[in-house]
Parts: C-alpha cells; sequence; structure tokens
C-alpha cells in the first residue's frame, strides 16, 4: 500500500503533472495544515505518561543517544547547524506512523506500542529542530530577543504540539464536534507525506552528493545498526524484559526514517539529498532487519 502511494508521488514528479511548484505547495499544505492537525489529535488524545512506559523508555534513550552522537560528530565535522539538524532527525526519528502503525497493529497485536515514540518525535523533538531551522534559516529576521523566543510559536507544528501537551497534561476532554474535522485533516498528512517524498525521488541523483556522503553514511549506520543493537541490549540486559517485548522494541528502533524528516528539508530548503537518500536506504535495510531480527529473538 505505501509502495504503491509512493509511485504515485513519484509518477506526479516524472510527468510534472502539478508544476514545478507542485512539490512546494504540496509541503507547504502538509506542513502548515495536515501535520499540524496530526499532531495536535494524536497528543491531545494520549496521556503523556505513556512515554514513561518500559518500552517507551528505551525508545526515547535509543533516539536521544544517536541523534546526539550524530550532532556531535556533525559539530567535530563542521557539517553546518542546519545539515546536522536534518542528519540527527534522519537518525533518530523513525517512520512510527504509516510503517509503525501498521506493524505495530498487523505483527505484533497493539497499535499502542507505538504511542510513545510517536508522542516523543512530535511533542519533544520536533519543536526543538524546528525552532532550530527557523533560528538559523538564512532568509529569517531574527533582530531583538523578544522576536527570536517568539520563534516556536509562530511554527504551526511546533504551535500544534505544545497546544496538544498542554490539553493532555490537563486531562481535557475536547468535544467531538470540534476534534473530528480536525482528525479528518489530520488523516490527508500521511497520503500527502509519501507523495511528497515519491514526487522527490524524481531527479535524485544515484549518487549522494560528495558533501552528503559521510554524513548519510553516518545516520544510516547509527539508524539502521546502532539504534536497534542498543535497544535490543537495554532490553535484555538494563529492563530485562521478556522476549516479546524485547522484540517490540528492537523492531520500533529497526523502523525506517520518517518522511517527516524529508518534509523538514524539504519546507526550510536544506539537506534534502541527506534526508531522502537516507530515508530510502533505512527503508530497503529494514524488511530484511526486521525479519532477522524475528527469527532472532523467536
Amino acid at each position: 500500500m505505501v509502495g504503491v502511494v509512493l509511485v504515485v508521488g513519484y509518477t506526479l514528479g516524472r510527468t510534472n503533472a502539478l508544476g514545478p511548484q507542485g512539490t512546494k505547495v504540496l509541503s507547504t499544505l502538509t506542513f502548515m495544515v495536515g501535520l499540524p492537525s496530526l499532531m495536535f489529535s494524536m497528543i491531545a488524545t494520549r496521556h503523556i505518561s505513556d512515554v514513561l512506559s518500559s518500552t517507551g523508555l528505551i525508545s526515547v534513550i535509543t533516539a536521544v543517544v544517536v541523534m546526539t552522537v550524530f550532532t556531535l560528530i556533525g559539530l567535530f565535522a563542521r557539517w553546518g547547524v542546519r545539515r546536522t539538524t536534518i542528519g540527527a532527525l534522519a537518525t533518530g526519528l523513525v517512520n512510527s506512523t504509516n510503517l509503525g502503525v501498521p506493524l505495530s497493529l498487523y505483527i505484533l497485536g497493539n497499535a499502542t506500542f507505538v504511542t510513545p515514540i510517536m508522542l516523543f518525535q512530535l511533542a519533544i523533538i520536533t519543536p526543538i529542530a524546528l525552532t532550530v531551522l527557523d533560528l538559523t534559516n538564512p532568509e529569517g529576521k531574527h533582530g531583538s530577543l523578544g522576536r527570536i523566543l517568539l520563534i516556536p510559536f509562530r511554527n504551526p507544528v511546533t504551535v500544534a504540539a505544545m497546544s496538544g501537551i498542554i490539553v493532555s497534561a490537563a486531562g481535557l476532554n475536547i468535544p467531538t464536534l470540534v476534534l473530528n474535522p480536525v482528525t479528518l485533516v489530520a488523516q490527508i498528512t500521511v497520503p500527502l507525506m509519501l507523495i511528497i517524498f515519491g514526487m522527490s525521488l524524481h531527479g535524485l541523483a544515484p549518487r549522494a552528493h560528495a558533501a552528503d556522503i559521510a554524513p548519510i553514511a553516518v545516520a544510516v549506520t547509527l539508524k539502521s545498526v546502532v539504534q536497534p543493537l542498543l535497544a535490543w541490549m537495554l532490553a535484555t540486559y538494563v529492563f530485562k524484559l521478556n522476549a516479546f517485548e524485547t522484540f517490540v522494541v528492537t523492531a520500533c528502533a529497526i523502523l525506517p526514517t520518517a518522511q517527516n524528516v524529508v518534509l523538514y528539508a524539504v519546507r526550510y530548503r536544506t539537506s534534502q539529498n541527506l534526508a531522502q537518500t537516507t530515508a530510502i536506504i533505512t527503508s530497503i535495510l529494514a524488511v530484511p532487519l526486521l525479519l532477522g531480527a524475528a527469527w532472532m529473538l523467536n
């Protein structure tokens, strides 16, 4: 199903059916409307304490570790703040929505296994990363301290995440009349992100730009090798989880780079090749890695 939507996006890009501004328009629609709706409806209707479960905590720890490692390497190698930020997101943000939910539901039997990952990514990591990208935007104007402090509140994705956290923490029940339209709009997000990703594949060079080879290699290694291995080690030797729970956290860590990262790269016009190539490679590696994990962990 996901592959079909990607093919649709690739076809649109190849035929230029939406015109030269098609990708930009769709990414703007997703960023300004779809993704904020998805974030708010998902976070506001769940309890933030879900992140504190054992499986959720392992997912958070592994994501923080690999993102921190990539950031330190990026700073040492002088890859630049914006490239390092996108690379860190490509390393730590997993495809928990359009791959994680089906995996959790149909293979693991419960879609709530990926909830902590989604909450952590949407409510914490994304607002921080987008604020960094806003602050380092060469086209932006960040004069006074007050204007800089207000940057997160001018970003619709960040505002939606913060609003969802407030509603969730306060235990408020959103009226159905209000929530249903937001949820309906949120449903366009995943298909649009897949279409955007598919469109962006057209014209993507088979070889990464020289400046992106090292960041891509580091991101793929951290995402597809280090993060799953670290998740398995924590589950087995630190948290002492049973075999099934160990497979759950390992499988969640194997999930490829989220399409959100490609959306952010397109939106902020930075490191698009890094985000796309990392997402492609980690998606290809995810299938054999998941099968291997299932075999090794019974």
